[in-house]
C-alpha cells in the first residue's frame, strides 16, 4: 500500500510550477533584450556563437530565467522523491495554460482558437488523470 501524498507535496509542486513558469518569462523577455540590444534575431545570433553566448552570459534576465529554473528543478527532484509521476505531472501542465494567459493578458497578444483548444484539451486531461488517479477502482 503507497502512503499518501503529504499535503506539502502539492505546495512543493506549485512552488516548482511557479519556479519554471517565472523563469520561462525572464528568459523570453531576457531574449528579447539581447535582441535589442544587439539588432540580431536569433539566427545571426546562432551564426556568431561567442557573440551568442557574451550576450546571454551579460543578459541579467536570462542568467536569472537559468537560475529560475534550476531552482524548479531542485523543487521538482524533491517532489518526485514522494510523489508519483502521474500527479504531479498534470501541474506541470498548468504552465503551458499560465504562458498562455500571460501572452493574453500581459502581452496582449492575440490568441489563436487553436491555443485555446490546446488549453481545453490540457484541462480535460488533467481532469482525466486526477480522475483516474482518485477512481474508486484506484483507491
Amino acid at each position: 500500500m503507497e502512503a499518501a501524498i503529504k499535503p506539502i507535496s502539492y505546495v512543493l509542486i506549485l512552488i516548482s510550477v511557479g519556479l519554471a513558469l517565472s523563469g520561462q518569462i525572464c528568459l523570453r523577455r531576457g531574449m528579447q533584450d539581447v535582441k535589442e540590444k544587439t539588432g540580431m534575431g536569433t539566427n545571426e545570433l546562432i551564426r556568431k556563437p561567442g557573440e551568442f553566448i557574451k550576450q546571454i552570459a551579460t543578459a541579467w534576465l536570462v542568467l536569472f530565467g537559468l537560475l529560475l529554473f534550476f531552482t524548479s528543478a531542485i523543487f521538482w527532484l524533491i517532489v518526485l522523491s514522494d510523489v508519483p509521476l502521474g500527479v504531479a505531472y498534470p501541474f506541470v501542465s498548468l504552465t503551458y495554460i499560465a504562458v498562455l494567459l500571460y501572452d493574453k493578458f500581459i502581452e496582449n497578444r492575440s490568441i489563436m482558437a487553436l491555443n485555446w483548444l490546446g488549453v481545453v484539451a490540457i484541462v480535460m486531461g488533467i481532469v482525466l488523470i486526477n480522475w483516474g488517479q482518485w477512481s474508486p477502482a484506484n483507491p
